[in-house]
């Protein structure tokens, strides 16, 4: 299976899963509507399409228009985002980015040690999830993705993982599982013969990921007490409940959009403020687009699937940048997240050829 297609098979089961939700909890989330479907459809479409076409789009372009994604967040994005890209453009050699795999690693384990005992831990104290205090746990799931990306080993596979289950974060269990099993599908060994050789290993990745949504089910109860539904149950609801953001998103942002969210620090809080709450909502991948937009929200399928083309041609930016793209399937397109897949897909137009070149082990 090449990178590509493990990517749309998990987007189908993602919407699929959303769907049947929405036909399951209809009494609570209400009847799966015709127009959003098919705007999200078109997305997908169009998106695929610009992915199978090379545009050929140099590398500053990407670099230019993840910067300007980031001005309207403020300067310290941007700083952060030209020092990320500086650091990753001086590593992108095999050797140097393997060798800082370990150091990234201590880091990482280090930030959550520091954090859970100065704050807590986010799995025992699930108020902490909504603070400053669950940044230094989703930062180091975020560098154990890279390191991932970079070195495929069980062992930071764990360690992600735990970090994971500490934090009670979701999204971090599945990015890291996601990292795993995607950079196996640019080194060539997610093909159907090496998936039967390695099945215990995608067994771990399994069971390691449900480990992370079970100590997930377990804040959940706890921060919610009357919460009826059962693990799988709540498994189905979480994307039908996000895709129902989407639905009323794409009310809201028809026929032209209202160009806020996509610019706004905190888009999911945002989204919340919308709906009268102090939480944030996720809003699926077809949310931001559709309320910023409108209609013409369907040109970021264009920019979404040129620039995971562009990734795609490097083993660590493509598995980087695909892992970043299945996240925002349910949390939502932020102006972060697309601004990192371009730099991306411009540190691999930079890179192409090199060592780390994915045509040299399996095409887009």
């Amino acid at each position: 299976m090449k990178p590509g297609e493990f990517f749309a098979l998990l987007v189908g089961a993602y919407v699929g899963t959303a769907w049947l939700g929405k036909v399951l909890y209809s009494s609570t989330l209400g009847r799966l509507e015709i127009a959003p479907a098919t705007y999200a459809v078109l997305f997908l479409v169009i998106l695929y399409l610009s992915y199978r076409i090379d545009a050929g789009i140099p590398a500053w372009a990407f670099g230019l228009g993840a910067m300007l994604l980031l001005i309207p967040l403020g300067i310290q994005y941007v700083l952060g985002g030209l020092v990320a890209l500086g650091i990753l453009r001086h590593l992108m050699s095999r050797d140097k980015l393997i060798r800082g795999t370990v150091p990234a690693t201590v880091v990482s384990i280090g930030l959550v040690v520091a954090a859970s005992l100065h704050w807590g831990i986010p799995l025992l104290k699930p108020s902490l999830r909504y603070t400053s205090a669950s940044v230094p746990f989703l930062v180091a799931g975020d560098i154990m993705i890279g390191v991932i990306a970079a070195r495929p080993s069980l062992g930071f596979l764990l360690v992600g993982e735990v970090i994971a289950i500490v934090g009670a974060s979701r999204t971090v269990g599945l990015g890291v599982a996601v990292a795993y099993l995607l950079r196996l599908a640019y080194d060539g060994k997610l093909t159907v013969e090496e998936t039967r050789r390695r099945k215990y290993v995608i067994l771990t990745v399994v069971l390691l990921t449900l480990a992370v949504f079970a100590a997930r089910y377990h804040v959940t109860i706890k921060e919610y007490p009357g919460w009826r539904l059962g693990f799988f149950g709540t498994l189905i609801y979480r994307p039908a409940s996000s895709y129902t953001v989407y639905e009323r998103l794409f009310h809201m942002g028809m026929p032209l959009g209202n160009h806020e969210l996509l610019f706004t620090p905190d888009p999911t809080g945002y989204v919340g403020r919308l709906f009268g709450k102090k939480v944030g909502y996720t809003y699926t991948l077809f949310g931001q687009p559709v309320y910023d937009f409108g209609v013409l929200g369907l040109i970021e399928a264009i920019i979404l699937g040129t620039a995971l083309r562009t990734a795609s041609k490097n083993g660590f930016t493509g598995t980087f940048a695909f892992t970043v793209a299945i996240l925002m399937m349910d949390i939502g397109i932020e102006g972060t997240f697309l601004a990192a897949i371009l730099y991306l897909a411009c540190l691999a137009q930079c890179t192409e050829g090199g060592i780390w070149s994915a045509s040299k082990r399996q095409s887009p």
